[in-house]
């Protein structure tokens, strides 16, 4: 073929290409063409049709531009192409660009999918399109709606991918799922959920910040949130209302969220849930259409499986912890059960949540602790394990059970129901106040009671402890007591003795009832006799009384009841009260009785706190004779207390106005006085004078007293005060009135001798004796500066006695002397004093540079002063006050003076003129010192001196010099010496002090020694070989008694000084003591007293106290302590060689204080109070 034919060839292909590619008219009714502006336009009318290529279009009317292939086409459109029909009202059809713009309710109906939409570009070369407004697709069963959907359809593709946007909305049968994007990958079946997607079926809705669907043969296989995903499940159930008829049923969300989610599906049906990351569920239970609780659980990981569309089981992995809050009205159980674990597999059919590994729950004040815990939900009832016996992964926790105030409980088993709050320990142990109980079953009877089974009690801490007490049964009452029955105690294992019945006190170191232990002994007054048998009764924590009683085979019975209360901040007291039943003291049994007698006392102590600065306290007395002390006290000071004395107080301060006042009732009563008035008795008071007075009961009802405290007695605000703005006053007085019951010795003629007042059977006759009296005190100070260095303050004290009576003297000629004449009456007497006192400091400094001292310190504070009281029996600047009266006797003229308020509430008038000049030197020295670049100040010593000058003496007008000196050096050795120097000479033959000035040879005064004491004292100890971060332990013992024997003092003592971590320490002091007031009859004394300690091994302990007399080179007094401890137990011996507490005491105990019973011991000399 020759290249002209070729040439044609291609030419007719070319026009026959481009033909096809054009659009064709294949008819219309009426065909009309018009030339517009330059263009050809063809106007078509019936049964129009067009084709390009496949693609057939119709309509009725239309418009083309054969120029452009633009194609306009109009009613009842519809365009074929292959299975795809697209209808609507119009079509614009941009032929070159294959691009169909159609309006009017366009729809696409293919063989896969559907299309409807208000406008939509379709676009012919590819099956592809633009949908806008109100748009649907139908496809693989699924609606798809939105303002806008592009897709395309890949050939041979079996549906369109899209990208739905703007309130996107995607329907199947089974859910509903919305967002603001959506786009879908045929290729792959997945769909991407963008802008706030969230996914709704029946059950749940999920949500997060993305959503990504896949898909398997049409079939929703996968769920993928990456970010933010929660899934909400909405449930409707009824909640426990008394009022059954008005329920309605109300909607609870449970709630999970996690950092990304995956849902799995099996035939389009939820098969499972996974929350990976800071996942947590909220879970509401629902037992038949019933709300119970709801439980609240986090973790890691959340695994939920689903069957036929129920949630069948939770599984929390990493972290795993959980919180049940139940209902409070449709459960028994009322607070919130908190758990934890490293796994946690909730079933919710069973109602059963397993806790494998690690597992806590905390319920109330109750904590669980082990391997395995299972809690079965119906039943509330918790199982506890070492370990689960499906789990190979964790390790083995022993269950431990942990009560709020108690020791934690620990077992092989445990079974614990939430309701009742009561469980079972298979093979338990646990641990109260320093005791340790094990049982083969040990079970809770509430919140107070513990049965244990088969039971072994023990204060030693070993797995094999050295004693033990064993017992079939045995009930803990939490702080009160444990009884057991029978019980055996066992030493290594070896049974030692065994009683029926055992009580011991688990208090947990709190007050407590109980029985008190007696003491016994034997005395010569007494006999043998037990001590202190008694039960202590503490019904609250306000509140406790303790009854004792003692007998003596030689004295009788002593009961009594000590009541004591307490309110913290308020008030608190006791009420004691004693009886004693005195028997004859004979031998014999029977006759027992026939001298009995017996006496009582009463003590009431009160101490309270009242509001706006008020307190009342209360110490009142009283007994019916005072001979059981006198007898049987235990200590001297018990044997002399003959007195019965009662005071009562209420004050009030009013601090604004620096005032106060207190009202008191005080009532003195000597127990002894018929004793001292019965002339057989060896108590008795022999009078020697008529006039004589022996004090039965002396009352002061009432005494009220008021006190104005120092306040300035010109104040101002102003910051430049004169000195007058600085004088000061107070003032104060006191109202007394007085109720004193007296005997009082006369003159008996016809014996010739002093007695007692006595009636005609010879009982003493009682006086009744009623005064009162006012005093009034005040005083002026107008402290001020000298020269700005020296304080000086002057001082008036006044004093003002107001009485009911006063008294004269008048002569008796018949008895030849003056006999006193009560004036009754109110009467006055005012006394008063002047002092002026000056003081000033003086700071000298010297520099000492040798070694580590650098500079002294000295600190002088010279005082100077004058005190002034006048003779009121004398005139007082010229004016007689009459307080003492001038007598003369007229037989032989002696002049005598006589107070008239002497024998008044005034008390004797000053009579005696006092003009002191008093003055003291106290001396500070102080070093500085420098240490590794570091200054330190310290104290080297004080030293006082002073003395004073009487004017107003007859003689010894100076008063002795008294001087101190007070060290502590090093911060270590105290030193302490004090002199009394006496200026005036003795006589040589009587050694009596005689006014004249005691001088030396020279003519110098030259005081005399009088008096020194001089004290000291230093500690000494070595190091406990210890490691260099080794702690000391510190016990403290919160039991603490009054044992009086000092052998155990003595062990305490050596045990706290060893506890400091010393291996030896040794304390000395010394007094010495030199007394020369006369100086013919000299005296000195010198005293060594030394306390060491060592520690002879880890368990042996020695302590040696002794006291030395340096004058008489003698040992007055030793003891020697020894200590072992044997872990829970210990052994102890106090020895006293000689002397007044020679005896010894030796002591094999157990360490526990509520075993404290359980010991051996011996006991001799003083500490069984017998002779040694």
């Amino acid at each position: 073929m020759n290249s002209l034919s070729k040439n044609i060839l291609l030419f007719i292909f070319l026009i026959s290409t481009i033909s096809a590619n054009r659009l064709k008219l294949k008819k219309a009714e009426i065909l009309e063409s018009k030339t517009i502006k330059g263009e050809s336009i063809k106007y078509l009318k019936g049964d129009v049709e067009f084709q390009k290529g496949l693609i057939n279009l119709k309509c009725q009317y239309g418009n083309y531009k054969e120029k452009k292939d633009i194609a306009y086409l109009f009613d009842e459109v519809s365009l074929t192409k292959e299975t795809l029909t697209l209808t609507c009202d119009s079509i614009t059809f941009y032929s070159k660009k294959n691009r169909i713009e159609s309006a009017g309710d366009p729809k696409i109906i293919d063989r896969e999918y559907s299309l409807i939409s208000d406008s939509l570009i379709y676009f012919t070369e590819i099956d592809s399109g633009i949908a806008i407004g109100n748009v649907e697709l139908f496809q693989n069963n699924q609606k798809i709606k939105a303002n806008r959907i592009e897709y395309i359809k890949k050939p041979g593709s079996g549906a369109v991918s899209y990208t739905a946007i703007g309130n996107v909305e995607i329907q199947d049968s089974l859910r509903t799922a919305t967002c603001g994007i959506a786009i879908y990958n045929h290729d792959n079946e997945k769909t991407h959920l963008q802008i706030k997607p969230k996914i709704v079926d029946a059950e749940r809705s999920l949500n997060g910040k993305k959503i990504i669907l896949s898909y398997t043969k049409k079939m929703l296989k996968h769920i993928f949130i990456p970010d933010n995903a929660r899934v909400i499940t909405t449930i409707e159930a009824f909640k426990y209302s008394k009022q059954d008829s008005s329920r309605k049923k109300l909607k609870f969300n449970d709630d999970m969220t996690s950092n990304n989610l995956q849902g799995y599906f099996i035939n389009g049906v939820l098969d499972s849930l996974r929350l990976s990351g800071m996942a947590t569920t909220l879970y509401h239970i629902i037992e038949d259409s019933l709300y119970k609780g709801k439980n609240v659980t986090s973790g890691d990981t959340i695994i939920m499986n689903f069957k036929e569309k129920n949630l069948t089981n939770i599984i929390v992995n990493g972290g795993s912890q959980g919180k049940y809050t139940p209902d409070s009205l449709s459960n028994e159980i009322h607070s919130p059960l908190i758990y934890s674990a490293e796994k946690i597999d909730y079933y919710l059919k069973a109602e059963e949540t397993k806790l494998i590994g690690n597992a806590k729950t905390r319920h109330e004040n109750t904590d669980l602790e082990a391997g395995y815990i299972n809690v079965n939900w119906p039943t509330k009832i918790l199982y506890a394990y070492p370990k689960s016996e499906t789990d190979s992964i964790y390790k083995s926790i022993i269950p431990t059970i942990i009560e709020k105030g108690r020791d934690p409980m620990v077992g092989d088993e445990m079974i614990y129901n939430l309701d009742t709050k009561r469980g079972k320990i298979i093979y338990g142990k646990t641990k109260a106040e320093d005791g340790f109980y094990k049982g083969k079953e040990i079970r809770n009877e509430g919140d107070k009671v513990i049965y244990i089974k088969n039971s072994v009690f023990t204060t030693c801490d070993l797995d094999t402890p050295h004693f033990h007490f064993e017992s079939n049964k045995m009930k803990i009452i939490q702080n009160d007591v444990v009884i057991a029955k029978p019980i055996v105690l066992k030493l290594a294992d070896i049974p030692v003795f065994g009683i029926p019945l055992a009580i011991f006190p688990h208090q947990g170191g709190r007050r407590h009832s109980g029985w008190i232990m007696p003491a016994y002994g034997e005395s010569r007054s007494r006999g043998q006799y037990i001590d202190g048998l008694g039960y202590y009764w503490a019904p609250n924590d306000y509140w406790g009384s303790k009854f004792t009683l003692s007998f003596g085979d030689r004295q009788g019975a002593v009961l009594s009841v000590n009541n004591q209360y307490r309110v913290r901040y308020k008030f608190n007291g006791n009420f004691y009260f004693r009886n004693q039943q005195f028997l004859s003291g004979s031998e014999d049994i029977i006759s027992l009785k026939e001298n009995r007698n017996s006496n009582f006392m009463l003590r009431w102590k009160h101490s309270q706190l009242l509001r706006n600065n008020q307190t009342f306290n209360a110490n009142t007395t009283y007994s019916s004779n005072g001979s059981y002390n006198r007898k049987y006290g235990l200590d001297v000071a018990e044997r002399m207390d003959q007195k019965a004395t009662s005071n009562i107080t209420y004050t009030k301060r009013w601090t604004k106005s620096k005032n106060s006042m207190s009202f008191n009732l005080y009532s003195n009563q000597d127990l002894l006085v018929d004793k001292k008035t019965d002339n057989t008795s060896n108590y008795y008071v022999a009078p020697t004078q008529a006039g004589y007075q022996l004090n039965i009961i002396n009352r002061t009802i009432p005494k009220v007293s008021f006190r104005h405290g120092q306040s300035n007695l010109l104040a101002t605000k102003n910051n430049q005060k004169r000195w007058y703005h600085n004088i000061t006053w107070n003032y104060g007085f006191n109202f007394t009135n007085k109720d004193r019951k007296y005997y009082e010795s006369v003159f008996i003629d016809s014996l010739s001798i002093y007695d007692w007042k006595r009636n005609d059977s010879g009982s003493p006759i009682d006086t009744t004796f009623i005064d009162n009296g006012w005093t009034h005190t005040a005083s002026l100070n107008a402290p001020t500066k000298l020269f700005k260095y020296i304080n000086i303050n002057p001082r008036i004290n006044l004093r003002s006695n107001w009485v009911n009576r006063s008294f004269d003297k008048i002569w008796n000629d018949s008895t030849n002397s003056f006999q006193d004449i009560e004036n009754k009456g109110f009467d006055t007497r005012t006394t008063g004093s002047f002092s002026v006192n000056a003081n000033t400091k003086l700071y000298g400094v010297f520099a000492l540079p040798f070694g580590p001292l650098k500079i002294i310190r000295h600190v002088a504070s010279p005082s100077i002063g004058y005190s002034w009281t006048p003779d009121f029996s004398e005139p007082v600047f010229g004016y007689d006050l009459g307080y003492i009266e001038t007598y003369n006797n007229p037989i032989n003229g002696d002049i005598i003076k006589h107070d008239r308020f002497s024998k008044t509430m005034a008390g004797s008038t000053p009579s005696n003129e006092q003009k002191n000049v008093n003055f003291s030197l106290n001396n500070i020295f102080q070093a500085k010192t420098t240490i590794n670049d570091e200054e330190k100040k310290i104290d080297l010593f004080s030293w006082r001196v002073s003395s004073s000058y009487n004017y107003a003496a007859d003689k010894y007008n100076l008063a002795n010099l008294k001087s101190s000196i007070r060290s502590k050096l090093f911060g270590k050795l105290n030193l302490d010496l004090s002199t009394t120097h006496d200026f005036y000479d003795y006589d040589n033959e009587t050694g009596a002090r005689i006014n004249e000035y005691r001088k030396n040879n020279n003519g110098i005064l030259d005081p005399r020694l009088i008096n020194a004491r001089l004290s000291t004292g230093f500690r000494l100890n070595g190091s406990h070989w210890q490691k260099k971060d080794e702690q000391i332990p510190t016990d403290i013992d919160s039991l603490k008694t009054n044992d009086h024997l000092s052998e155990l003092n003595t062990i305490n003592s050596m045990k706290n000084t060893l506890k400091s971590g010393n291996l030896w320490s040794t304390n000395f002091s010394l007094s010495y003591n030199y007394n020369a007031y006369n100086p013919l009859n000299e005296t000195k004394t010198f005293w060594v007293n030394t306390s060491s300690n060592i520690q002879l091994s880890k368990n042996w302990k020695l302590a040696y106290r002794a006291r030395f007399d340096m004058i008489k080179k003698d040992l007055v007094s030793h003891n020697v302590s020894l200590n072992r401890d044997l872990h829970c137990w210990e052994l102890s011996l106090n020895w006293t060689p000689g002397g007044i507490g020679q005896g010894v005491y030796v002591k094999l105990n157990v360490k526990s204080p509520n075993l404290k019973d359980l010991k051996i011991e011996k006991k001799g000399g003083v500490y069984s109070k017998s002779p040694f």
